[in-house]
């Protein structure tokens, strides 16, 4: 083996003990992880704080948390080696930055080491919310969540994991709970008025029958009335008690739904996440262990690697969507502010704008029609910066009377629709 292929092996092998990690097996996982150091010694170790922050995290999973912070807090010093480098591949990366300070200050509040955490949490919100990450923001408020558990701080408890359970499920839960209580006591409440209407009954069926002694004829009209009441009123508590069991059924049937969607969106996390993962590292190390001297193969490389991280960002997408039973436009604005910063990133000389009407910020939409909207906007700003040599594109949301109007503008050249070829990203945009 070459060393230029022995290079790449590191890579390799943490991607291994990545996968045995989300399959719940650590040992393995920090064997492989550990692996790496016989590939990689001396100063070449500043290229992989990823490894030691790995290890650290694995071994925090745990709860091993001296053996834990030591490795983390390796991760974290050689990051601040590479960032005070000028080389332009140190960058700062505030998605790494964010994952070492939140697991930093878990490891001081499950230690009691309170003052520590909580001085360390300071910086791991700062760097959560540079990283701009759904994930690392909820990482953070649930590990704020058990710092001021511990400090006995009621309201900051409550507010971090108030953050917290916005940011990691949809109140499915709570609310199928509420209904159920809410159905148990009208199914109760409707039980004694049962059996108060058949006590009442019964009471009146034996003064009937000492009635009719004395009047035959009013004793047969009174026990007629009686029977018809007694029939509507079985009829009625029949209705209710058929209703009941239909709302019953109904919340059960959604509540199967929901941990289906939760089970699939798991699924697809867990493992195509960690597939898609698996496969950019692959073609990574492909292009980086071979000297690849066909640019067009070079080219392919890249494009699937590519590809892959934009599916990856779509399934992400998709597990948020899948996770929401309801989405507002509040919870759209923060997905489309990180795609309109990830589009001016691909394009430098674009100026966007992004404006949403305050009283449609809480109208909401089942997680299909939110998704739809999300990939509408989408496609209309992708076909902005590909084709129309837009140089400012415009979102704008607002009410119309009964309507609500979704408007994406260009100051780009334009085509007229008569004359050219419609491609699929227009036609899907009709179907959604």
């Amino acid at each position: 083996m070459s060393k230029d292929s022995q290079a790449y092996i590191p890579s390799a092998l943490n991607a291994i003990a990545i996968n045995y990690d989300d399959w719940g097996k650590p040992n393995q996982a920090l064997y492989y992880h550990k692996q790496v150091f016989n590939y990689v010694k001396g100063k070449d170790t500043l290229g992989i704080s990823q490894t030691y922050n790995n290890i650290g995290n694995t071994l925090l999973k745990q709860k091993k948390y001296k053996e834990a912070e030591k490795w983390i807090k390796t991760a974290v010093a050689i990051e601040e080696i590479n960032e005070r480098q000028t080389n332009p591949r140190y960058d700062i990366d505030f998605y790494s930055k964010a994952t070492n300070y939140t697991n930093l200050a878990v490891i001081a509040t499950k230690t009691n080491q309170l003052d520590k955490a909580g001085q360390i949490l300071t910086r791991a919100k700062e760097y959560s919310q540079k990283s701009k990450s759904v994930e690392k923001l909820r990482d953070y408020y649930r590990a704020e969540y058990e710092y001021n558990k511990l400090r006995k701080n009621l309201q900051k408890t409550v507010e971090s994991q108030e953050q917290y359970i916005k940011l990691r499920d949809s109140v499915f839960n709570k609310n199928r709970d509420k209904s159920f209580l809410e159905i148990e006591a009208k199914y109760q409440t409707a039980q004694k008025e049962k059996e108060i209407l058949n006590k009442e009954l019964e009471i009146k069926k034996k003064n009937t029958q000492t009635v009719i002694l004395a009047i035959i004829i009013a004793a047969l009209l009174i026990i007629t009335f009686l029977v018809y009441r007694q029939q509507k009123l079985k009829n009625r508590q029949q209705e209710q008690e058929f209703e009941l069991k239909s709302a019953i059924a109904k919340i059960e049937t959604q509540s199967k739904l929901q941990e289906q969607r939760l089970q699939i969106s798991r699924d697809l996390h867990d493992n195509i996440g960690a597939q898609l993962t698996f496969i950019i590292s692959s073609v990574d190390n492909i292009k980086y262990a071979f000297e690849i001297q066909n640019s067009k193969l070079d080219t392919k490389l890249s494009s699937i690697s590519n590809f892959a991280r934009s599916t990856i960002i779509e399934l992400r997408d998709t597990i948020w969507a899948m996770n929401n039973s309801e989405i507002t436009f509040e919870d759209l604005q923060t997905r489309i502010h990180n795609f309109v910063e990830k589009a001016k990133e691909a394009k430098h000389n674009i100026e966007f704008g992004f404006t949403i009407e305050k009283n449609l910020m809480d109208s909401k939409f089942t997680s299909i029609e939110g998704m739809n909207i999300y990939r509408t906007i989408q496609e209309a700003v992708n076909n902005s910066m590909k084709y129309a040599e837009a140089t400012r594109v415009e979102i704008n949301i607002e009410q119309r009377k009964n309507n609500i109007a979704i408007i994406i503008s260009d100051d780009g050249k334009g085509f007229d629709s008569n004359k050219v070829e419609l491609g699929n990203g227009i036609a899907n945009m009709k179907k959604e």
